[in-house]
């Protein structure tokens, strides 16, 4: 049931802008997404390949060779490429890279690719670039992260325009969830064994990693077991948050001890609505700002841009989620959440 990130699209330019000042670049505008192109480089309705931000792009295939003065890193496979991340260019925020669509076409032979599909598996290399996490947090693997539940990234808003057709939105209770820059963290039941995980990996209980502490800590296999045990027993269950802290991605919130929120409960894999979660979840759960629910990119954009967070008043925050606290999914069947980024806090912090 996990789901893989779409890092490449097959895409078209819809747009394409000046910039005030610019006579070598210009903006084009790729589903959601804002990317700074050279003038002339393509026109409006030019299919495209789009490659999201955190995309890694091995620097071994010459698609991608141009990209290597710009910063490599090594992955853990030892493999050199570059990682895209978001840029400001004459005061235009750029994210993601385009490339013609025509550099591509020999390995799409056979497969007719449409507006919107996924060709991620089909660049041999490319990958999401996932910083390295601290020993204390990442521990041994038994396994990889378990099938049966979701992983926890949330779609981007530029990826989610339609969230703001009034035709399709669902009953009015969103709620503003603050996202924390942390690391992932899952603990979970599955035929009554207990887990912890990465994002990535299913891991060993020791005593010295940084998830199991704080699940036992905070008795959360035990609060999750009686709980669950009133529902049905037989369901896999898990609790999904942030863990963050001293030594976890830099420790943005600046906070003294580690801390874990949660954003996300699963049963049998299924998102539980806010509205069902039990008090003791609640009390542990990610912050809720007070935000009217925005009615396009641009406005839910411009409210993250200088919020400032819940848990350090000091502090900006990352960004929010959207959660429909009473419906699980919309009724075309996406996730009933989606997240919006400060581009200002993605530049400050190297995203």
């Amino acid at each position: 049931m996990t789901e893989e990130r779409a890092l490449a699209t097959v895409e078209e330019i819809t747009e394409l802008r000046p910039i005030e000042g610019a006579d070598s670049i210009e903006v084009a505008r790729v589903r959601g997404w804002d990317v700074v192109v050279r003038i002339g480089e393509f026109k409006a309705g030019d299919r495209v390949v789009f490659f999201e931000i955190d995309s890694f792009l091995p620097l071994d295939d010459s698609r991608f060779r141009f990209l290597a003065p710009r910063g490599a890193r090594k992955n853990p496979q030892g493999v050199e490429g570059h990682v895209l991340k978001t840029a400001r260019l004459r005061g235009v925020y750029s994210q993601g890279l385009v490339l013609p669509y025509g550099q591509f076409e020999p390995g799409l032979r056979g497969l007719d690719p449409q507006i919107g599909d996924d060709i991620t598996s089909t660049i041999l290399g490319l990958e999401k670039w996932d910083p390295p996490v601290p020993a204390e947090l990442a521990g041994s693997a038994k396994g990889a992260f378990p099938s049966v539940f979701k992983k926890t990234d949330e779609e981007r808003i530029q990826n989610m325009p339609w969230v703001f057709d009034q035709s399709i939105l669902l009953p009015d209770a969103w709620v503003a969830t603050e996202k924390i820059d942390g690391s992932s963290m899952t603990v979970f039941l599955i035929d009554g064994e207990e887990g912890v995980a990465s994002r990535n990996w299913d891991i060993e209980d020791t005593s010295h990693n940084s998830m199991w502490k704080l699940s036992r800590e905070l008795e959360l296999h035990r609060k999750m077991r009686e709980w669950a045990h009133k529902l049905d027993p037989s369901l896999p269950v898990a609790l999904q948050g942030e863990i963050f802290g001293p030594g976890i991605q830099g420790n943005p919130l600046q906070e003294k001890d580690v801390q874990f929120r949660l954003f996300t409960i699963q049963l049998a894999g299924s998102d539980l609505p806010r509205s069902m979660w039990p008090d003791w979840a609640l009390d542990i759960a990610v912050p809720v700002h007070n935000l009217p629910y925005p009615t396009s990119q641009e406005e839910a954009l411009d409210q993250v841009e200088n919020l400032k967070s819940l848990i350090n008043p000091q502090r900006a925050v990352e960004g929010i989620v959207w959660r429909n606290a009473q419906a699980a999914t919309f009724p075309n069947g996406a996730r009933a959440s989606w997240k919006v980024i400060s581009q200002r806090y993605l530049l400050r912090h190297d995203r």
